[in-house]
């Protein structure tokens, strides 16, 4: 067992030098590869065994582990100064980012098991929030569309695994997801949401970006990268479609007609949505799912009820919710049934995943931060209507889709979710140093 603990440790110190001389040679490049890897949280490992005490990790948080360290020793006496002037000029942003990651510490000691949820806590708090304040601080390295560009890619492992899962069933550990008739990808994860949850909100920014080359197809021809964009948007379609995650698609709906109506498309907007409407009524599947009729949705509804049960049984179950990944124990326990419903972690709802997470004020402090954003990202509209109605519309399939689904408390999703945020504040503060410059020349 030591000799097996030794060489895994070897194996991730080996990696994260790696990792740390790519951040030291090329800062950028290093970002680039880090959102590339956003699923290589899933290749865990036990870094170190002491006593029967292991202490785990991933390739993923390795990779944030050396950026972060070259950023602290490099980069992070001047990124400070440019950190706080932005959080000068975005004040209420920031006041909700405060109270969202104080919410989430607080929560470490609201839950019953404070040292998993430390770990947790570590994983979809602590390094997003520590990787979107880099982000921020290094914003001048990054070009109109790199963000945009990077989590495209980092869609194709995801999506070209699950087409080949299609026709495959290879990876698909549910048998009723494996069989040819019944078949759901997985990708990597454990479930079809899951691929959805991922693709579906960076598809938007990749429309934004196809849509804003326009019909130069000879410039097209010119630059391979966009070649690549198309194909990946392709796998994006097919993966998403795979899935048969009915969540993913209305979620994906909601976001195209966000699209189509902030680029002044508003006649076919309204249009499309009537006849989606229509459409969700007529066919039996789709009506069942949109009126909460169908298994899955009726287990949500249990849920949702169990949650408000537990949140409305006293004044610090209201405010201060459950602690973090204490869904579980403290909400579902006492009524689970294996024959009604699996064990979960999650209530499935975007406000009662954060309020029993995080309690009330983090649930209200993560609903200013996607305000805000959603306000910025219409700002840049203005001054780029396709990339500013692509944010837009990704913070709406974020959203809708949230509404029965778990869009944040995943490894990947966490980073995901402020790269998202940072993407838009990156963009905005470039809109606004120009025209800056343009007003001072």
């Amino acid at each position: 067992m030591v000799v097996i603990y030794g060489f895994m440790l070897i194996l991730a110190v080996a990696y994260f030098l790696l990792f740390t001389c790519v951040a030291l040679h090329n800062f950028r490049w290093a970002i680039f590869a880090f959102i590339l890897l956003l699923p290589s949280y899933l290749i865990r490992f036990d870094v170190f065994y002491f006593k029967k005490i292991v202490f785990p990790s991933t390739v993923l948080e390795l990779s944030f582990g050396a950026i972060f360290l070259v950023w602290l020793i490099k980069y992070s006496r001047t990124d400070w100064s440019k950190i706080w002037a932005i959080a000068k000029k975005h004040i209420w942003f920031f006041v909700a980012f405060d109270l969202f990651f104080i919410s989430s510490v607080v929560s470490i000691f609201v839950s019953d098991m404070p040292i998993p949820s430390l770990g947790e806590w570590r994983a979809f708090f602590l390094e997003p929030m520590i990787f979107f304040l880099i982000l921020i601080g290094r914003k001048e390295i990054f070009k109109t569309k790199d963000l945009f560009l990077a989590l495209a890619f980092s869609t194709l492992s995801i999506s070209v695994f699950a087409v080949a899962q299609k026709f495959t069933g290879w990876g698909i550990a549910t048998p009723e997801w494996s069989a040819a008739a019944t078949r759901r990808v997985t990708a990597f994860f454990s479930s079809p949401n899951a691929v959805g949850l991922y693709l579906a909100p960076v598809f938007m920014l990749i429309v934004a970006v196809i849509a804003s080359y326009g019909r130069d197809i000879k410039g097209l021809l010119r630059r391979p990268s966009y070649l690549g964009i198309v194909a990946t948007a392709l796998f994006c379609v097919l993966a998403i479609t795979f899935t048969k995650s009915q969540g993913t698609w209305i979620g994906l709906g909601a976001g195209m007609l966000t699209f189509l109506f902030f680029v002044d498309y508003k006649k076919l907007a309204i249009a499309l949505a009537v006849a989606g409407a229509v459409f969700a009524l007529v066919v039996p599947s789709m009506r069942q799912a949109v009126l909460f009729q169908d298994q899955a949705n009726q287990n949500r509804l249990r849920l949702w009820g169990y949650s408000w049960t537990f949140l409305e049984a006293s004044p610090k179950n209201f405010v201060l919710g459950t602690g973090v990944r204490q869904f579980f124990r403290k909400i579902q326990k006492p009524y689970y049934d294996k024959y009604v419903m699996e064990r979960l972690i999650y209530p499935h709802n975007i406000f009662l995943n954060f309020w029993t997470e995080i309690g009330l004020v983090g649930m209200l402090a993560v609903m200013g931060v996607l305000a805000y954003v959603f306000c910025l990202a219409n700002r840049i509209r203005k001054n780029n209507k396709l990339i500013g109605a692509g944010l837009m519309s990704a913070l709406v399939v974020l959203v809708v889709h949230g509404l029965v689904d778990v869009p944040y408390f995943k490894n990947d999703l966490a980073f995901l979710f402020w790269i998202l945020m940072t993407t838009v504040f990156i963009l905005y503060e470039n809109i606004y140093k120009s025209e800056a410059e343009l007003i001072r020349g």
